[in-house]
């Protein structure tokens, strides 16, 4: 089993700052690939847009990015 990093994404606007979630990405000889970061991330970001332009749509859930590679 590959070894996986679990990283929190937090978002901060003026004064308030809230974990929104977090992606997870595997490690690769003990580093995380940027192109792999890259991916999760944008698709984490993806998702909580869809969430922040439709607040009253039913969504998806995604707990976390790497099931949507």
């Amino acid at each position: 089993m590959p070894a996986e990093i679990k990283l929190p994404v937090h978002v901060r606007a003026g004064d308030t700052e809230a974990c929104w979630g977090s992606v997870t990405v595997s490690l690769t000889n003990g580093r995380v690939e940027e192109s792999t970061f890259r991916r999760e991330m944008a698709a984490f970001l993806r998702a909580a847009a869809d969430h922040l332009e439709k607040p009253g749509e039913p969504h998806e859930e995604v707990p976390d990015a790497t099931a949507h590679g």
